[in-house]
Formats: C-alpha cells, structure tokens, sequence
C-alpha cells in the first residue's frame, strides 16, 4: 500500500478532547470507518489497519483524553456522555454515517455509540467487547483495586495479567510469553496519573447500564480463549442483536487483534464489504443471528 497523508486534529465538545486522525482512502468502497481507539492501541495496531481497510475506506481514528490520551474525564461522565461526544466529532467532520469498530474498552465505548446513536452507524465491528459490566472480583471496586496497587504494584499487575491473558497451558495461544511480558512491564511502569486514568475508566465501565440490542449490522469478534471477556457474554451481545454474527478466532484470547491482526482484519474487511465470512480457516465458531429458524414468514406468505 502507498504511504497516505494522515491529519490529526484535536476537537473539543461537551468539556470532552477527542483527538482525530484522518487516513484518506484512493478509492472508498463503502462508509468511513470510525474507529474508538483503546489504551493499547500504537503503530502495531494502527499501521496494519490501514494496510488492510484503506483500500475501502477512509480510517477516522479518534482517541479520547482520559481514556486513551493522557488526561482527566470531567466529573460524572458516563459511557452515554462519550457516545454523545464522538456523535458531536461526527458532525464537526461532517459525517452523516460511519462503520463504527472498536476493540477492548474501546469496543464499549464504540457499542455505546452504535446503541445511543443508530442513525449515524452502518455497520459495527466490536472486538473483545459484550457492552456489559467488567467482571471484578467479589467485594472489590476499582478503587479498591488502585489503592493496592499503589503499594503493591507488582502483586495487582500480576492478578491484572492472570485476568485478562489465558495462562492455561492446555490452551494454544499464539503470543502468551509476549503479551505477559508487555502488560506486567506497562502496568509495573505506570506512574500515579496512569493508575488514576486506569481506575477512572473501568469505575466508568462497572456502572454502565445492561447491554440491549445493536440494530446495524454487527459483528462481534473473540479469541477462543479469551478470558477476559467471556465468550458466552459476547455471543449474548450478538444474540439479541439483528442482524449479528458472532465470530471466535483460534488459538487466541482477549488480545485477538494483536497476536492475530492479519486474520482479524480480514474478517472485519470481509464484514465492511458484506461478503461470506463462512470457511475461512481461522475461525473456531461463526454463528449468526437471528438463526435462519426464526424467521417467520409474513403473514402473506403464510396464507399461500
């Protein structure tokens, strides 16, 4: 792919910064792609995106201060108050409707949008994402969490690691070594506005409200092995969603999107594009809904 000219700007509304940065596609196939960046996510993540989707659509990537950009939330901003900003930057673009993809924390705010905002979505890719609740352990806050870890820093990112990384060595997962080395030595690294920016974001997350149906296309993506966002639940997000696939992707966990980019964008290209994602070898599980057994036939049709 030839290099692109990439624009960055930074837009303010509803006391919310949202940093933009536009990659402009030669010859766009279908809508602008949005995607909510999460924490995580650098040149590994961004450069083989816009490799893989350029070629069908412009790549609108927006990074949130106090979320994914050093910064601070204002006070009492929820997920809804996020969805309603990134529907403001849509407007200040001039963008009448996007694909909207996201991954991690990202894929939550993404889903919010998608579910606050329908008329703005054409097609929603959530990756390790069930637009619900962030598991704790019993008894334990975010700030319960924090407070630890500011005296036991090595402790909490070991649990951090164990939580959201499959250490089952009966389960195959490409990158494991990799992915713990990294995670321990950023969250070790962490220094107190990063430990609060971390605490302020999942608060956010444990109070967000009960998940209900996305009504654009959506494709919900996993690792087969993802612990920590339970495959079952992401299936739930799908499940009452119409039309939904749900997708799992072998010999992964929760970092899909790192330790197998090149399948992973594949099968979002295929989905932005509306082609057949059915034998594709990377896939453990494809389902999608609503089954073709539940459609009832109208009552017209009934009576022939």
């Amino acid at each position: 792919m030839e290099p692109c000219d990439v624009t960055t700007r930074v837009i303010h509304r509803r006391g919310l910064a949202f940093e933009v940065e536009t990659r402009t596609s030669p010859s766009p196939r279908t809508a602008p792609v949005f995607v909510v960046r999460a924490g995580g996510e650098g040149e590994s993540t961004i450069r083989p995106q816009a490799e893989a989707l350029l070629s069908v659509a412009d790549i609108i990537g927006v990074r949130i201060a106090g979320v994914s950009n050093p910064g601070t939330l204002p006070a009492h901003c929820g997920l809804g108050d996020l969805a309603d900003g990134l529907a403001a930057v849509l407007d200040e673009l001039g963008l009448p409707r996007v694909n909207v993809l996201g991954t991690s924390h990202g894929g939550e705010i993404a889903y919010r949008l998608a579910v606050s905002h329908p008329g703005r979505i054409d097609r929603v890719v959530l990756t390790g994402a069930n637009g619900h609740r962030p598991r704790m352990p019993p008894g334990v806050t975010p700030a319960m969490a924090a407070a630890r870890a500011e005296s036991d820093r090595h402790g909490v990112a070991e649990e951090i690691v164990s939580s959201v990384v499959c250490l089952d060595p009966d389960r195959r997962v490409r990158g494991r070594a990799t992915l713990q080395w990294l995670l321990k030595d950023l969250f070790n690294g962490a220094d107190d506005n990063h430990l609060r920016q971390w605490t302020r974001c999942l608060q956010m997350m444990c109070e967000a409200p009960l998940p209900t149906g996305v009504s654009a296309p959506l494709l919900v993506v996993t690792g087969e092995h993802d612990s920590a966002i339970r495959p079952a639940d992401s299936r739930a997000l799908a499940a009452m969603s119409s039309p939904a696939v749900f997708a799992t992707i072998q010999e992964a966990d929760h970092w899909v999107f790192l330790t197998r980019t090149r399948e992973h964008l594949d099968l979002t290209r295929r989905f932005l594009l509306d082609e057949r994602l059915d034998h594709l070898p990377y896939l453990a599980a494809l389902e999608c809904f609503p089954h073709p057994s539940t459609h009832r036939p109208s009552a017209a049709a009934a009576e022939v």
